[in-house]
């Protein structure tokens, strides 16, 4: 499902969209396991597991660390045809795969994502790292779709400092013009996926649209990378407080 274009486009740019990778019957099937394990899970989470909206609704935001509670989403994130994809952008390297969440935007959310890279969060050295997105509604610039900045990915951890936002805690302290990384909206249907190079510069907007807009994300590493365990635990203390107001 890799081709040559899609590989071309995510060596060059730091991000590809791959086009009906799940079908409709199988997305009809993560649905279903969607909603049972929402329905199971949401009376019994900690804190760290669930994001809502401050509406009338409640309406979920984000869902992590799916595939800590539910055999069923360990093994989407495991799912043979993302490791393939993903073992092919690691040129044959083994795939770890870090965790499965859900981002979702209701209806008319105002909420957005600042620019940031993922491994400011993730502290992988090399940089060996993806992030991929698998979408269940049609996801579009106005709906809120992932942007990422083209080319981006060659730089390293650029400095980050809390945003305020949770679910993407951290966003850049200095966000570069346009001109020099140009902005691309990761469009997608349902069962299409994206990728992103965990160094892309990258952000989402709000839901201007009357549909819900949910991806599901899955976060990849290659046995070539390690993880800045001491980075690691000095953002977990920064994200307890965080939490704590």
């Amino acid at each position: 499902m890799l081709n040559e274009s899609n590989l071309a486009s995510y060596r060059q740019n730091g991000f590809a969209v791959i086009r009906g990778v799940f079908s409709a019957a199988e997305l009809k099937d993560v649905e279903i396991h969607l909603a049972e394990y929402l329905e199971r899970t949401i009376p019994t989470a900690t804190p760290r597991e669930f994001v809502f909206e401050d509406n009338a609704e409640k309406s979920l935001r984000c869902a992590f660390r799916l595939h800590e509670r539910s055999e069923y989403f360990d093994a989407l994130m495991r799912e043979p045809r993302l490791l393939t994809i993903v073992r092919h952008l690691f040129n044959g390297a083994d795939v770890f795969a870090d965790g499965a969440m859900m981002i979702t935007k209701a209806p008319f959310t105002a909420y957005k994502f600042p620019d940031h890279q993922d491994n400011a969060y993730q502290f992988w050295s090399p940089a060996d790292a993806v992030a991929v997105t698998l979408a269940l509604d049609e996801s579009s610039e106005e709906s809120g779709a992932i942007v990422c900045r083209a080319g981006s990915h060659t730089q390293g951890i650029l400095p980050h400092r809390p945003s305020g936002v949770y679910g993407a805690s951290r966003g850049l302290v200095r966000i570069p013009a346009v001109g020099v990384y140009a902005e691309v909206a990761l469009s997608l249907m349902p069962g299409d996926i994206s990728l992103h190079h965990v160094n892309t510069i990258h952000r989402t907007g709000p839901n201007l649209t009357a549909k819900q807009r949910r991806n599901f994300g899955f976060a990849y590493h290659s046995s070539r990378s390690t993880r800045d365990e001491t980075a690691r635990a000095q953002y977990e203390r920064e994200l307890k407080e965080f939490l704590k107001n």
